[in-house]
C-alpha cells in the first residue's frame, strides 16, 4: 500500500536535494527531474504547488529555477504533504468506505486512527534538516545525487 502519492514522493524527494544545495542555488526542474526519474513537465507542476506555501521560490532567466524559500529547518514533511495531496490522508477510512468514522467504524477504524495520527505527528515535527542528519551520503549519491554536469 502506497501512502503518498507520486507527486508528494517526487516533492519531498526535490526539496532534500535542494536542501543538500548551498544557500540561494537554484536549480531548474529539468535538471532536477533527471535524479528524480521524474518527467520535467510533471515535476515542474507538482513544485509550482509548493511555492504557495513558502517552501520553495523561483527564479527566471540564465540561472533560474527553483530553491527553497526558508531553511531546511523550518521546512516540515507534512508542509509539503498538505501542499500537494491536502489533507484527505488523516480523514479517510483505511479501506476507503464511506461513512466510516467513530459512529460507524469499520474493522480497522480504530487502529488506523491511532496510526494515522502517529503518522501525522511524526511529519508535523519532522523537518528537512532532521532528514539530512538520518540520511547517509551514500544512500544520498545512489539515489538522489544531483548534478548540473
Amino acid at each position: 500500500m502506497k501512502l503518498l502519492s507520486q507527486g508528494t514522493q517526487y516533492a519531498l524527494s526535490a526539496v532534500i536535494v535542494l536542501s543538500r544545495q548551498p544557500k540561494g542555488t537554484t536549480i531548474s526542474a529539468a535538471d532536477l527531474a533527471k535524479p528524480l526519474n521524474c518527467p520535467a513537465p510533471y515535476l515542474s507542476q507538482v513544485l509550482s504547488k509548493l511555492k504557495p506555501s513558502g517552501i520553495l521560490e523561483s527564479r527566471r532567466g540564465l540561472n533560474g529555477g527553483v530553491l527553497l524559500a526558508r531553511p531546511p529547518s523550518d521546512i516540515t514533511l507534512m508542509e509539503v504533504v498538505e501542499a500537494i495531496d491536502g489533507t484527505d490522508f488523516f480523514t479517510r477510512c483505511f479501506m476507503g468506505i464511506e461513512g466510516c468514522g467513530d459512529i460507524d467504524p469499520c474493522p480497522f477504524h480504530s487502529f488506523w486512527a491511532k496510526e494515522r495520527d502517529n503518522i501525522k505527528k511524526w511529519l508535523m515535527n519532522t523537518t528537512f534538516d532532521k532528514i539530512e542528519e538520518n540520511m547517509s551520503d551514500s544512500w544520498f549519491n545512489l539515489r538522489l545525487h544531483f548534478s548540473k554536469d
